[in-house]
């Protein structure tokens, strides 16, 4: 007999799917995700373009600000990913009542941590700021900026732990929703504060602070809303159960998420010191590499996507006692991978000099946009291959080798080899997207050959 869960997993009783019913639910539940990360980075291009107008500096100065203030996500990604795991787990298993339960103590604690996030960057966000290279031409634009993000940490917090439990109960359609309101809610604002409007004064950085931290508060707002009203999310937690911790359930959520909060650690300090080299080269060259980093954000969402779908699937299939079929989707997740490499990689070496064209005009930075494009285009199968396995693994409970990948990765090719093609041999911006190729292939390879072993079918959640 067949039996088929909402989201799609079968029991043990079931058939196998076809490949035409993988892809398809594959694509269910990575289109939401796909949509909101796409309409996310065309609106933080946006955002970017708003705030390049501005000038180098204020580019500078925001772009300076996002490596420390992403800290905060090491020790949110270990409650996320746990949260995440534990709750697909606890939906294949049919226990719902233990998926509630890990949503309730998930949130709690992303709500204690952010708090004290908060007051952390808000404090000592300049010395980092400082600490990271910024020049005084944009020092204090980056210092007030660092201020509203800090505030702003709190509400991300919420609302990224509501979007980690919707996905992990295959509900990304739901977590869509309130980050597609907080991106337009950014790039409205932005549009009228930065440059003003009517009566509405420019206020230039300011505006661009102002803006992003109300974005931030539109998507904590409807990200609760959905989680304690939806009724589309059949575990929704209750504002009782989140007040009542249980530390057995927040050490299963933490185990799970250690391995994770480590790899975002090895992570946010290989690109901090990334970033480091990458200000010395100069004004120019910084500002060419954030728009080349925004403009690869694209590929980053494409892998992120399908990296989603299969934290769910992945993970309520092994719950349900289907390590084959998790497999499967594996297998047919990496067909699509290809697919989506080849069609992005067409334009990004056709055509980098019109893409760069649409942020400045600039022609110093430009050509090494262009340079940073056309090196992009030959790791954009490496990058979206190792996201989509790596978030599959972590729907199965297995963090430690993702981990070890960026360990490699980050630490090993950008951080070490960064050094050298950067500072020692000089080969300015190239050298800086070479060490970021070589970084993208070795972690690809590793990932891909843990999923080939099999032994992720086997970690206890």
């Amino acid at each position: 007999m067949k039996e088929e869960t909402e989201a799609g997993i079968l029991t043990d009783q079931a058939e196998t799917p076809s490949r035409r019913a993988m892809w398809g639910e594959l694509f269910k539940l990575s289109w939401p995700c796909a949509v909101e990360l796409f309409l996310s980075s065309l609106i933080g291009v946006i955002t970017v373009a708003l705030v390049a107008s501005i000038g180098k500096e204020a580019t500078n100065a925001v772009s300076i600000t996002n490596q420390p203030i992403m800290i905060p996500n090491v020790i949110l990604q270990a409650f996320c990913v746990g949260g995440t795991a534990v709750v697909a787990r606890s939906l294949g298993q049919r226990d719902e009542r233990a998926a509630r339960t890990a949503c309730e103590q998930t949130l709690l604690m992303s709500i204690v941590f952010s708090v004290a996030a908060s007051v952390i960057m808000y404090v000592f966000g300049g010395t980092f700021i400082r600490w990271m290279g910024a020049t005084d031409d944009y020092f204090s634009m980056a210092v007030y900026y660092m201020k509203y993000c800090a505030i702003g940490v709190f509400f991300q917090s919420i609302s990224t732990a509501a979007a980690a439990l919707l996905r992990g109960a295959g509900k990304t359609r739901l977590s869509m929703y309130f980050n597609i309101a907080a991106n337009i809610t950014n790039v409205a604002l932005g549009s009228v504060l930065i440059h003003g409007f009517g009566p509405i004064p420019a206020l230039g950085i300011r505006g661009a602070a102002i803006a992003q931290l109300a974005a931030k508060i539109v998507g904590c707002v409807l990200a609760v809303v959905i989680l304690l009203r939806s009724r589309d999310f059949p575990i929704r937690p209750t504002v009782r159960g989140m007040c009542r911790p249980k530390p057995d359930v927040m050490q299963r959520i933490c185990r799970v998420g250690t391995s994770s909060a480590l790899e975002q650690l090895a992570l946010r300090v290989g690109l901090m010191m990334f970033t480091v080299y990458i200000v010395h080269l100069g004004t120019a060259e910084y500002a060419a590499h954030n728009i080349a980093s925004s403009i690869h954000s694209y590929v980053v969402n494409f892998g992120t996507a399908i990296s989603v779908a299969l934290v769910s699937l992945v993970g309520q299939n092994l719950g349900a006692g289907r390590p084959d079929i998790a497999e499967k989707y594996f297998s047919e997740a990496l067909k699509q991978c290809w697919l989506i490499s080849v069609i992005l990689a067409i334009p990004l070496l056709a055509i980098p000099q019109y893409i760069a064209m649409i942020f400045t005009r600039e022609a110093d930075v430009i050509a090494d946009i262009v340079v940073a494009l056309r090196i992009l285009a030959f790791f954009v199968a490496p990058q979206i291959i190792q996201i989509a396995v790596c978030g599959g693994l972590r729907g199965g409970g297995d963090t430690k080798w993702p981990l070890i990948s960026t360990m490699i990765g980050v630490l090993g090719m950008r951080m070490i080899l960064g050094y050298f093609f950067i500072v020692q041999f000089h080969w300015g911006l190239a050298g800086a997207w070479f060490c970021w190729l070589l970084d993208q292939s070795v972690r690809a390879i590793i990932i891909y050959f843990r999923f080939r072993s099999g032994k992720w079918k086997t970690v206890r959640v």
